[in-house]
């Protein structure tokens, strides 16, 4: 399995929808093949210079992100994938995380 590292310099990352466990065919949950974590998917919003791509991206458990909120995936990769006919790329991710919240302005 080849996997390219994603360089996400000059991008924003915004939460499309909320973290929802991946399952398989049979609805039972995946995990990860080393530590056993359960995997769940986040819908991500990717907005760069060229335009904006929603991207679903795997992380060994559930990021603590709600949809809307500016994020940052650490450590992303895409995995380029086929089966039989069909083919695509996957998008896996250490962790993902909420950017730097601004600070709060006093009033």
């Amino acid at each position: 399995m080849a996997m390219i590292k994603v360089d996400t310099t000059g991008t924003r990352f915004t939460v499309g929808a909320a973290p929802r466990p991946k399952n398989d065919m049979e609805g039972r949950q995946r995990t990860d093949r080393q530590t056993g974590t359960p995997l769940f998917i986040t819908q991500l919003v990717k907005v760069d210079a060229e335009g904006a791509e929603i991207l679903s991206v795997t992380t060994p458990g559930s990021p603590q992100v709600e949809q809307g909120a500016e994020v940052r995936p650490v450590a992303l990769v895409a995995i380029p994938w086929q089966q039989g006919q069909r083919a695509g790329v996957a998008f896996k991710a250490d962790r993902i995380e909420p950017t730097q919240a601004p600070t709060a302005k006093a009033s």
